[in-house]
């Protein structure tokens, strides 16, 4: 079992990377579309991987988090979704929209990925319901920055109420931005529109 892989950036491109070990092996990835960016700005990194052998087959999954990884895992464990599919869920979505439209049960939302139809995707809604919780960390990050965001633009003077449906409304829209300073910018870029 090849849990994790470890090395330079040979080659890359969406949804591939080759990484070669420093044993003079030159490994090639299967990896999130959504990974792209990070990987090419590194010169080394560290993939949570998970090995699929199908006849003659053998592929190499890698993912940047090991949460990643268990999700990956996890819809694989799923009757009819392989790997191709499993990694474009997590390609498409931050897990966080993931494990919100499995609990809200948006089928429409999973079936939007290619090669997902309307029962598949309830097939996942059904057997991942409530088993997919994000990290504690990941929620107390949230809520502090929901926090943070109502207290600044209540301290410019803007009602507390609108405030707090507003700031809900971004965090819901832009869930893969994570910098205070660019979520205050779109708020008040919003606010002013008001």
């Amino acid at each position: 079992m090849i849990s994790a892989v470890k090395g330079r950036v040979f080659d890359i491109s969406p949804g591939k990377v080759q990484l070669e070990t420093g044993s003079g092996v030159i490994l090639q990835i299967q990896v999130p579309v959504s990974s792209y960016t990070t990987i090419k700005n590194e010169k080394e990194v560290l993939l949570h991987t998970v090995l699929r052998i199908k006849e003659d087959l053998m592929v190499l999954y890698g993912f940047l988090s090991p949460k990643e990884k268990v999700f990956f895992e996890k819809f694989t464990a799923i009757s009819g979704i392989g790997g191709k599919t499993a990694l474009s869920l997590i390609s498409a979505f931050s897990l966080n929209e993931l494990v919100e439209a499995i609990n809200n049960g948006d089928a429409a939302k999973i079936s939007s990925i290619p090669g997902i139809g309307k029962k598949t995707a309830q097939r996942i809604i059904l057997e991942l319901t409530g088993k997919l919780e994000l990290e504690e960390e990941q929620v107390a990050e949230t809520v502090q920055m929901r926090e943070d965001l109502v207290s600044g633009l209540v301290n410019l003077g803007y009602p507390a109420k609108s405030v707090t449906e507003l700031v809900n409304k971004i965090l819901k829209e832009y869930p893969d931005v994570v910098s205070f300073e660019e979520l205050f910018k779109i708020l008040l870029k919003k606010i002013s529109k008001l």
